[in-house]
C-alpha cells in the first residue's frame, strides 16, 4: 500500500537545468534515474515501517554518483514528527548510478498522490 503511494508522474518531471549537450545524458536517463530513486525512497520508508497514512510530501537532496545526500523536507507531510522520521530514514540514501547531468544537482521528489520531480542546479 505504501509503495502504491509513491507514484511517479512522468508528465510532472520538470528539469530546471541547462539544455543537455549531445555528450550528456538524455531526458530518458534522467527519468529512469528519478523513477529508480523514487522506488528507493519508497522501499527505505517501508523498511523503516513509516506509516504515511496517505499523505504526500516533498523531499530535496543533492544527487551524488550513487546516493541522494543531505535529504530534507521541501514540503511537509503535515506532521513534524513524520517529517523528522522521513529525513532520518533517507539519510545518505543509496541509489543507482546517477546520470552525469544530475551529479551535484539538487533533486526534489514529490511523493504521494501528486508525485513529480524537479532537478535544479
Amino acid at each position: 500500500m505504501k509503495a502504491q503511494l509513491l507514484v511517479l508522474s512522468a508528465a510532472g518531471l520538470l528539469l530546471a537545468v541547462a539544455p543537455f549537450s549531445t555528450a550528456a545524458a538524455g531526458p530518458a536517463d534522467v527519468q529512469r534515474y528519478v523513477a529508480s530513486a523514487t522506488t528507493d525512497v519508497g522501499e527505505r520508508l517501508t523498511e523503516r515501517n513509516l506509516d504515511l497514512a496517505g499523505k504526500s510530501f516533498a523531499i530535496r537532496g543533492r544527487v551524488q554518483a550513487d546516493r541522494l545526500s543531505g535529504v530534507r523536507i521541501a514540503r511537509s507531510s503535515g506532521s513534524a514528527e513524520l517529517d523528522d522520521q522521513i529525513v532520518a530514514a533517507l539519510k545518505n540514501l543509496r541509489t543507482e548510478a546517477a546520470p552525469v547531468d544530475l551529479v551535484g544537482r539538487e533533486l526534489t521528489l514529490t511523493l504521494g498522490e501528486a508525485a513529480s520531480a524537479v532537478a535544479t542546479r
